[in-house]
């Protein structure tokens, strides 16, 4: 039998019954000894560490899943496409005599607003925000998967 823990070689001597107690010699962890017929199964005898774990999980898979819709709902860089949208009123005042008024300002909230989105989709195709949401979305797919095996380690641990 192999332990649940380090995957370590536990032998099993024929004299231990089922529900009895044996320790990994590597890493001290207690396991239960299962006998269903011929088989014989180890599983772990304290579920409270893995309980503590489990929790742990489900709190980071909180915080992931949090990350990332505050990575998918930002606007990085796309704000600044006001700026350059001010920048291009001056510009067209400052240097090219434009006069101040209505088609003034909605030339400018025009610019604003495709600069804006331009600069987002370039953030989010080829910048920061792709890259930040790769990483939370295979932090996440990693917790997921952890707490599918702390979950099945409980049931069976459970089940004796």
């Amino acid at each position: 039998m192999k332990c649940a823990e380090c995957r370590t070689e536990i032998s099993v001597p024929s004299s231990y019954t089922h529900g009895d107690h044996v320790k990994c010699p590597t890493c001290g962890t207690r396991h239960k000894v299962v006998r269903s017929g011929e088989s014989v199964r180890l599983v772990l005898a304290d579920i409270g560490p893995l309980k503590d774990a489990l929790h742990a999980n489900e709190m980071q898979q909180n915080r992931l899943e949090a990350e990332l819709r505050h990575a998918r709902a930002s606007f990085g860089v796309g704000i600044n496409g006001f700026g350059v949208g001010v920048a291009y009123a001056i510009w067209q005042v400052g240097f090219k005599d434009g006069q101040i008024g209505m088609p003034l300002l909605w030339e400018v909230v025009g610019v604003a607003i495709l600069t804006g989105v331009l600069l987002e989709l370039a953030n989010y195709f080829f910048l920061a925000k792709r890259k930040a949401m790769s990483r939370l979305s295979g932090e996440l797919e990693a917790a997921e998967a952890e707490h599918r095996s702390l979950s099945q380690k409980i049931r069976e641990a459970s089940r004796v």
